[in-house]
């Protein structure tokens, strides 16, 4: 069955193109060289959400790496809790050992749409799609991080579904993560709804104890009073996701690798409804990639792209 659009899609649409303010990723680019393999590479989005999807080893975490270098931050801005900068940079990403080839010659496009741009012929107003370039040529660095336009980003790779209590660093910490204290925060109450509406499980209670990278998601289930040691992969990876989606402020950039891990396909498709509604109310953007038929099902032909090698190894991007 074809997917037909929705009202909050349509909203989300018509957002996504008209609200500068946001300061949207609209395109990336790769102009020169290659990464990973990754060349002659061009993705446009249309929508606030975004799943890329394609065989392993097509280029999809490149993507994802990518996107979040886009845009830089104030070393006092909002950021993800335990990380040196609020920002992120290639060399996050793009690591190799002695004998691996160096990412090198290389020069990415982003397509960003703003409303503060300096006036140009193409943007007398300032306003509208405008081009940044990141590049790094051989033997350099890559150029002029502080000249990225500022936006909070957020990136959740898969380690966020491996259970606190195969993380030894919080099961030493166990019996000194205190309490909440007070009257719980209006984040931790949209956290226990968002959840609850994805599981279709009615939370009484939810609450983070800790703090920093040190935190601890705890919930009320009916008389059952458990913390994040006993819950499964996925429940405990959905409340750490959303305590930071709640959290964040406004147009924040998050990219999430595998977004179907943990969850079973009822799940799965509640999590994107949930999204949809945030990016709309919000103004977040989402990036994931996935292998799950019901996350794509779940999104307009907007929001699904796939990665796909040519028999030159170029990667191309079309959405079905």
């Amino acid at each position: 069955m074809a997917y037909r659009l929705s009202d909050i899609d349509r909203k989300n649409i018509t957002a996504f193109e008209k609200d500068y303010s946001r300061t949207s990723l609209k395109s990336i680019l790769l102009t020169q060289g290659s990464i990973r393999g990754l060349s002659n590479f061009e993705i446009v989005f249309g929508y606030p959400l975004a799943a890329i999807a394609g065989r392993n080893g097509s280029g999809k975490s490149t993507v994802l790496a990518l996107a979040a270098c886009a845009y830089h931050s104030s070393p006092k801005g909002w950021g993800l809790a335990g990380r040196k900068y609020p920002y992120y940079r290639f060399s996050d990403f793009f690591v190799q050992t002695h004998d691996e080839v160096a990412v090198e010659g290389v020069e990415v496009l982003y397509g960003l749409l703003y409303d503060k741009w300096k006036p140009t012929e193409e943007l007398p107003t300032g306003q509208g799609l405008g081009y940044q370039r990141r590049k790094k040529n051989h033997g350099g660095k890559w150029n002029d991080y502080a000249g990225r336009l500022r936006r909070p980003v957020a990136f959740f790779g898969i380690d966020r579904v491996v259970p606190p209590s195969e993380r030894s660093v919080l099961k030493n910490q166990k019996n000194y993560i205190s309490y909440a204290a007070g009257k719980k925060s209006d984040v931790e109450e949209k956290t226990r709804t968002s959840v609850s509406r994805i599981l279709g499980i009615d939370y009484q209670d939810f609450e983070v104890r800790g703090g920093g990278s040190h935190k601890l998601p705890v919930v009320q289930r009916k008389t059952c009073k458990y913390s994040g040691f006993n819950m499964g992969a996925g429940e405990q990876a959905l409340f750490a996701l959303f305590s930071v989606i709640h959290s964040a402020v406004s147009s924040t950039l998050f990219v999430i690798d595998e977004i179907e891990l943990g969850l079973h396909e009822a799940a799965q498709r509640a999590v994107i409804a949930e999204l949809k509604k945030i990016a709309f109310e919000k103004g977040h953007q989402f990036i994931f990639t996935t292998h799950s038929g019901a996350v794509l099902d779940s999104l307009a032909l907007e929001a699904r792209f796939f990665l796909e090698s040519t028999s030159a190894g170029t990667q191309v991007i079309r959405s079905e």
